[in-house]
C-alpha cells in the first residue's frame, strides 16, 4: 500500500477502487461510517431561507427594466 497523500489544491480527482478518502485534520468534512460499498463523508452545510414579501410579477419586471434602462444610461 502506498503511503497517504494530501491534496494540495482545490480539484477534481479520480478515486480507484480500493482507494481511502479521509477528511484533513482541518476539514470541517466528518468521516462517517466506511461500508463495504465506500467511505460516506459528512459535510455540515449552512442553509440561509430568507422569507421575502410577494411581488407583483409586473411590479418586479417594471423595477428590472427601470433599474437596467437607469444603469445604461449611465453608461452613455
Amino acid at each position: 500500500m502506498d503511503e497517504p497523500s494530501i491534496t494540495e489544491r482545490t480539484g477534481l480527482i479520480l478515486v480507484s477502487q480500493g482507494d481511502l478518502v479521509v477528511p484533513g485534520a482541518d476539514s470541517d468534512a466528518v468521516l462517517a461510517r466506511i461500508r463495504d460499498d465506500g467511505v460516506v463523508l459528512e459535510f455540515p452545510v449552512e442553509v440561509e431561507i430568507r422569507i421575502v414579501p410577494a411581488c407583483d410579477p409586473d411590479e418586479h419586471v417594471d423595477i428590472t427594466l427601470a433599474r437596467l434602462t437607469s444603469a445604461l444610461e449611465a453608461l452613455t
